[in-house]
C-alpha cells in the first residue's frame, strides 16, 4: 500500500468533493496511479414509495470516479463498468449506466427496497478487468421517527465591508429534532441532510399568471449534513440555522425536506471521517489520514475508497412561516425600485429568476407535496 501523504491528501479531498459542496484542492505528483471512488446506498423506501410520498422519482444509484494525485485523473467518471447488487441470500440486481450521466449507474427496479435482517453489497467490474466489492452492510432494525421543533435565536457571522471584515449578528431559527427514547443499551447512528424549496414571486404581475409564482429547489442551499450517535434518551439535536431577516428566500414561503437515515456504525465512521476532513480543508491543515472505507479491490496493488451503505429512512417536511415569528422580518423590495433603475426581468417572469445557483432547479408547476 502506498503511504505517500500527498496521495492521501488528494484522495481525501476527492472524497469530500464527491459527497458535499466545498472548494476542491488539487495536487500534482509523478507516477501515482488513480484510485477508484465509490458512492451509493439503498434504503427501505423504494422508488415507488418515494414517488407516492413526494410525486417525484428517486432511483438508487452507484457513482464511480477515479481520483489521484495527477490532475488529469481528478473527477474522471468511470464508464462501462458492470455493477451488481446482491444480498446474503444470493439474490442479485443489476445496475444500468445512465447514457446522459457517465459514471452513474441506476437500479431500475422501482419496487426494490432493502429488507430487515438482510445484508447487502455491490460488486463492480471495470472495462479493464479490475474488480472491486463493498463489505456487506445492513440497515438498523428499528426506525426512530422524531419531532421537528424550532427556536428563535441569532448567530454571529463574518461579513465583508469596505475591503474589510466585520462581525454581525443575524436573527434566525434553530431547527432541531427530538428523537424518541431508544430501546436497548447499544448506540444508534443517524445522518440528516436537507433539500430546500422556496417560492419565487414575480411581483409585477398577478400571482394567477402562469409565470407569476415559481418554486426553486436546491440541495446545497443548506450545504451541510448532521451526524448523531445516540442511546437512551437523546438530546434535542440541532439540524441547521435558518437566517430570517434579509433572507429573500424566506419572503414568500420556504420548505426544507429533511431526510433522516438510520445507518450502521461503519457507515457513521465513514461520514465522521469525511466531516473531519472538511474541518481541515485548507492548505495549512495537517496531512489527512485515510477515510474509513468499505470498498475493497480484488488486486492488493489497486486501491479504492468510499462507502456503499444500507439505511432506513424517515422524511420530514418543515415549512418556514414568518407569521409565527415574534418579530417582523425585513426584506429588500427587489421588484419595486426607484426610477431610473429598471426592475429585474424576472419580476415579470419568475422562470427567469437570476439567483439560480449551479445544480438548482426552478419550475412554475406547484410540487404535489407543497401544502404551505
Amino acid at each position: 500500500m502506498n503511504n505517500n501523504p500527498l496521495r492521501k491528501c488528494t484522495i481525501a479531498f476527492a472524497l469530500i468533493f464527491l459527497s458535499s459542496c466545498i472548494e476542491r484542492f488539487e495536487f500534482e505528483s509523478e507516477g501515482e496511479p488513480p484510485v477508484v471512488i465509490v458512492e451509493g446506498f439503498i434504503s427501505d423506501i423504494s422508488s415507488d414509495d418515494y414517488l407516492d410520498l413526494f410525486g417525484e422519482p428517486r432511483l438508487f444509484f452507484v457513482k464511480l470516479k477515479y481520483a489521484g494525485a495527477v490532475k488529469n485523473f481528478i473527477d474522471e467518471e468511470i464508464s462501462g463498468a458492470e455493477v451488481v447488487l446482491s444480498n446474503d441470500q444470493n439474490e442479485h440486481w443489476d445496475y444500468t449506466e445512465d447514457v446522459n450521466q457517465p459514471g452513474v449507474y441506476y437500479l431500475y427496479y422501482p419496487t426494490f427496497k432493502s429488507e430487515p435482517n438482510l445484508k447487502y453489497k455491490v460488486n463492480i467490474k471495470l472495462e479493464n478487468g479490475e474488480e472491486y466489492e463493498s463489505n456487506y452492510d445492513q440497515m438498523p432494525n428499528e426506525d426512530y421517527r422524531g419531532e421537528i421543533n424550532v427556536e428563535e435565536t441569532s448567530k454571529f457571522e463574518k461579513v465583508s465591508a469596505s475591503q474589510d471584515f466585520v462581525i454581525k449578528s443575524f436573527k434566525g431559527l434553530d431547527v432541531n429534532i427530538q428523537l424518541p427514547v431508544a430501546s436497548g443499551d447499544a448506540f444508534n447512528y443517524f445522518r440528516w441532510d436537507f433539500h430546500t424549496t422556496w417560492m419565487v414571486v414575480a411581483e409585477l404581475i398577478p400571482r394567477s399568471h402562469p409565470f407569476g409564482v415559481c418554486w426553486m429547489s436546491e440541495t446545497y442551499y443548506l450545504d451541510e449534513n448532521k451526524l448523531a450517535k445516540q442511546k437512551g434518551t437523546p438530546p434535542n439535536i440541532n439540524l441547521f440555522f435558518l437566517k430570517t431577516s434579509g433572507n429573500q428566500s424566506t419572503k414568500f414561503g420556504l420548505s426544507v425536506r429533511i431526510r433522516q437515515q438510520g445507518i450502521s456504525r461503519e457507515h457513521h465512521q465513514f461520514w465522521a471521517d469525511v466531516h473531519n476532513q472538511e474541518a481541515q480543508a485548507d492548505l495549512f491543515a495537517p496531512p489527512p489520514y485515510n477515510i474509513y472505507s468499505n470498498i475493497n479491490s480484488a488486486n492488493p496493488e489497486k486501491q479504492a475508497y468510499g462507502f456503499f451503505g444500507v439505511v432506513n429512512e424517515e422524511y420530514y417536511t418543515w415549512y418556514f412561516d414568518k407569521r409565527a415569528l415574534s418579530y417582523v422580518p425585513l426584506y429588500i423590495e427587489e421588484c419595486f425600485v426607484v426610477f431610473p433603475t429598471e426592475p429585474a426581468e424576472w419580476c415579470r417572469n419568475c422562470l427567469g429568476y437570476d439567483g439560480i445557483n449551479k445544480g438548482a432547479e426552478i419550475t412554475n408547476i406547484k410540487p404535489d407535496w407543497w401544502t404551505f
